[in-house]
């Protein structure tokens, strides 16, 4: 296509003139070449400095115009090493408004060429009668956009074999492309869409029959509107394999590896750096010209799948490494246990990237009676949380291929841990600039995976100067989905805020973020974010968009120069009594026109159910305020709420965050009894004193108090505590026939006026107490 869409970053929120990639040319090179490499987009700079791994010598050019003008390019020199691995490199920028989105560049095997039509005043090239002529070997640099169809013709002797293979995907571009083959009469000889070990691109390979011009045809599968929509077609005669075997192991220690599939004749062995602190190292096959694939590293213990055919034993918290050889395939594993015992099985497959397993585990208990089952619905590799049932000492574990597939390529990597249910968390974010005396926003996803209480998000590693607030995770039953079928395998988003205090000094490091549970019987689970590295979205419904996780970036972050407006909230953390109304007071500072157009909305940072925001009073230009409404039937949990603008600056909306206000809904008032067990005999009498404890914001007044579920023969007064009043005090007593016993009996209270409008009765939380007759 004659011009070439500019890339789309989603979700990343860059701020005012922070610095925006929005296309790279060329995307890659071949090793041992010198290339002018250009970066076009916005917030570019002539000092900017080139963050990269890419092995190369680097050198700054002068820009060709104003770097402010649309269109404008940022150039750079780059020799690319003679020896750099084939691979995909990160590329981005620093200025002093912060960094850049991350680019991939491309180092390959084989000459570079562009497509024409990609050029400017360049040609279609849709049919055979316009189709571009490329050399053999090579890489072709184009675009697809829309209903768009590259065609490009090449000269191939007779018996000559050729393997035809895109990168797209893989190096982040959006768009999904399909590969197809043309004889010299235009008729389709072969085609492929996606390709075993190499994700959604495709990849095909064919023996020439006899000598001629033929055509290799590209275009997007979906014939979707992308951006970015490059493609690199590479053409060549070369080796390559679709999977490995094992798909990880245990750092440090040496593991041979077997590459297989695709047009091997057999198996080659290579040995990965198993010593390198990183959690993916490239698995390359000699001599290919396709991307290495991703070997995992861990530092649990790991073993392969035991030879045989019969039940194999299954160590705990050890990752076995196995696959599914041959068709109709079921490994069957025995894994020691406990009754009552936490358990969580974990497969990796699929999301390796060199398994072709559609994975499938079953746990059975005692007399092959099903405890659970998962697959890989959604595109995630199985995880099953359970308990151990009473009288159960041993489970069996099934993992076999969903539709009954197997082969060399079927490889998993399969861990049993004894642990209670779990969580992950994945940035939203992949990466933040700051600006000075402002706040920047990090949003994090939480995959419960079992686990269903609060979580705290926190940057441990934020330098001094900056203030982290939010990160607030309500407990899933906080978010009152009630039509959540399975909430404990939910998914909640937090957003922690950075504000640049006054002290802070300009940063550029990578951050971590934290995640913290409190367990129930005492004890913590900790888990840290992993990355996206960059996010690229993909326009239409439900579709995932382009990450690269693999990457291996936490946060990186910049501190960028000031922003022309900010939000400011006298207090950061609030306590309301449930079913209070609070009204939020913001201020908007900086330029006049900035400050005049600014204007808050509703913004709820964490997901709880029954809450409402809205519109105060309108007030002076520079001041608002918003009502934070709940009710009876709001969760008593914490949450975050961020203050959020959409002012005018130079023309244009901006969204500008401030720190953000932690809340606690607390109950309007708790009573708590002096003691938890009442101890009668029959015909006797015994107290009950207690406390009540009114929130400030409650507006209520009188509390009763009584027990219930008492046992026959058993009778308790009622208590009231006045306005006022912070005791209570009943009298229970026992009939001389009432049975002796251990009882369970609820202490319950309510306050009927509450100074509401609707004469609502509001009623505190309970207690449960012992009731001792003896």
């Amino acid at each position: 296509m004659n011009n070439r869409p500019l890339a789309v970053l989603a979700l990343a929120a860059p701020l005012c003139a922070s610095p925006v990639i929005r296309d790279i040319s060329p995307h890659g090179a071949q090793r041992g070449k010198t290339v002018r490499l250009l970066l076009k987009g916005s917030g570019l700079a002539p000092g900017a400095k080139l963050e990269t791994t890419l092995p190369a010598g680097i050198s700054r050019l002068a820009p060709s115009k104003d770097l402010t003008q649309p269109g404008a390019e940022l150039p750079f020199l780059v020799e690319i090493r003679k020896d750099a691995p084939i691979g995909l490199y990160p590329l981005r920028l620093l200025t002093d408004d912060g960094l850049s989105n991350v680019a991939l560049f491309s180092v390959g095997e084989f000459p570079e060429v562009e497509e024409k039509e990609s050029e400017p005043a360049g040609k279609p090239n849709g049919d055979t009668r316009s189709a571009e002529p490329v050399p053999i070997p090579s890489v072709v640099n184009g675009s697809l956009s829309e209903a768009d169809v590259d065609l490009f013709v090449f000269k191939a002797a007779a018996g000559q074999r050729l393997v035809f293979e895109m990168e797209a995907n893989a190096a982040a571009s959006a768009i999904d492309p399909a590969i197809e083959l043309l004889d010299p009469a235009g008729k389709v000889i072969a085609r492929n869409d996606d390709a075993p070990g190499n994700g959604i691109d495709p990849r095909l390979e064919h023996t020439f029959p006899r000598a001629g011009a033929y055509y290799v045809r590209v275009h997007d599968s979906k014939y979707s509107d992308q951006s970015p929509n490059f493609y690199r077609l590479k053409i060549g005669s070369y080796s390559y394999n679709e999977g490995m075997f094992p798909l990880g192991w245990r750092r440090g220690q040496p593991v041979a590896v077997e590459l297989n599939g695709g047009n091997l004749a057999s198996p080659v062995t290579v040995r990965p750096d198993t010593n390198s602190p990183r959690r993916f190292v490239p698995v390359a096959l000699p001599g290919s010209a396709s991307l290495p694939q991703l070997f995992t590293l861990s530092d649990k213990p790991e073993m392969l799948e035991p030879a045989g055919t019969g039940e194999k034993t299954l160590p705990a918290a050890t990752v076995v490494n196995g696959r599914i050889s041959a068709k109709g395939e079921v490994d069957r594993y025995r894994l020691a246990v406990k009754p009552g015992e936490q358990w969580i099985i974990e497969l990796a497959a699929a999301s390796t990237g060199a398994s072709q397993m559609d994975a499938l585990v079953t746990v059975y208990g005692k007399d092959g009676k099903k405890l659970a089952s998962r697959d890989d619905l959604g595109g995630a590799d199985p995880v099953i949380p359970f308990e151990v049932p009473k009288d159960v000492h041993e489970v069996a574990v099934a993992v076999e291929d969903l539709l009954g597939r197997g082969g060399p390529q079927f490889a998993y990597r399969l861990e049993a841990r004894k642990e209670a249910a779990d969580f992950q968390m994945q940035l939203v974010t992949p990466f933040v600039n700051v600006p000075a005396g402002g706040t920047a926003i990090v949003v994090v996803n939480v995959q419960r995976r079992g686990y269903d209480g609060a979580v705290k998000l926190s940057i441990p590693n934020l330098p001094p100067g900056y203030i982290q607030a939010g990160g607030t995770v309500a407990p899933a039953a906080a978010q009152q989905r009630f039509d959540d079928p399975n909430p404990r395998f939910s998914v909640a988003r937090s957003t922690i805020t950075i504000t640049a205090g006054p002290e802070a000094k300009p940063a550029r490091l990578d951050l971590s973020v934290r995640g913290v549970a409190e367990l129930p019987g005492g004890g913590r689970m900790i888990r840290y974010a992993t990355g996206p590295g960059l996010v690229n979205a993909v326009k239409g419904l439900r579709q995932k968009a382009v990450t690269a996780g693999w990457l291996e970036m936490e946060l990186p972050m910049a501190t960028a120069r000031a922003l022309p407006v900010r939000v400011t909230t006298p207090v950061t953390l609030v306590r309301i009594a449930q079913g209070v109304e609070y009204p939020l007071v913001y201020k908007v500072e900086g330029s006049d026109s900035a400050t005049r157009s600014g204007r808050a909305r509703e913004n709820i940072a964490t997901q709880v159910g029954n809450l409402r925001i809205l519109q105060g009073p309108p007030s002076k230009p520079g001041t608002g305020s918003l009502l934070v409404n709940t009710n009876f039937a709001t969760p008593t949990t914490r949450w975050d709420f961020l203050p959020t603008i959409t002012a005018e600056v130079d023309g244009k909306p901006m969204e500008i965050y401030g720190q953000m206000v932690e809340f606690e809904v607390a109950p309007g008032y708790r009573v708590t009894p002096a003691k938890t067990e009442i101890t009668l005999a029959p015909g006797g009498s015994a107290g009950l004193a207690g406390s009540v404890y009114r929130e400030p914001t409650f507006e209520g007044g009188l509390v009763k108090i009584e027990l219930q579920d008492l046992p026959e023969g058993v009778s308790c007064g009622k208590a009231e505590a006045a306005e006022g009043v912070r005791e209570f005090a009943l009298t229970c007593e026992a009939a001389p026939g009432a049975m002796r016993g251990d009882y369970e009996v609820r202490l319950v209270s309510q306050a009927p006026e509450t100074g509401r409008k609707a004469k609502d009765t509001y009623k505190g939380p309970e207690a449960t107490l012992k009731l001792r007759i003896k």
